[in-house]
């Protein structure tokens, strides 16, 4: 079974997140939509999980700032 290197997502707000915890991404357009591409390290499933579970905090103006670069960035590159 080969190891996966990479997790995609669609979802802005978790990219966001991540973005907020020093995760870098790629972006890779798909017809309409985009996806956020990331190297997996040790704590990136543990940064992910805290997300989801609603138990993850980060510096709420580094959040608000990286959701609205990254949506700049998808409205310049339609």
């Amino acid at each position: 079974m080969e190891e996966t290197t990479h997790y995609r997502t669609s979802d802005l707000y978790l990219t966001a997140f991540l973005k907020t915890k020093g995760h870098n991404f790629s972006i890779e357009k798909d017809k309409n939509k985009y996806n956020f591409i990331f190297n997996i390290n040790e704590t990136f499933y543990n940064e992910v999980n805290s997300y989801l579970s609603g138990n993850g905090n980060c510096e709420a103006l580094s959040f608000t700032n990286s959701i609205k670069n990254i949506k700049n960035y998808l409205h310049n590159n339609r």
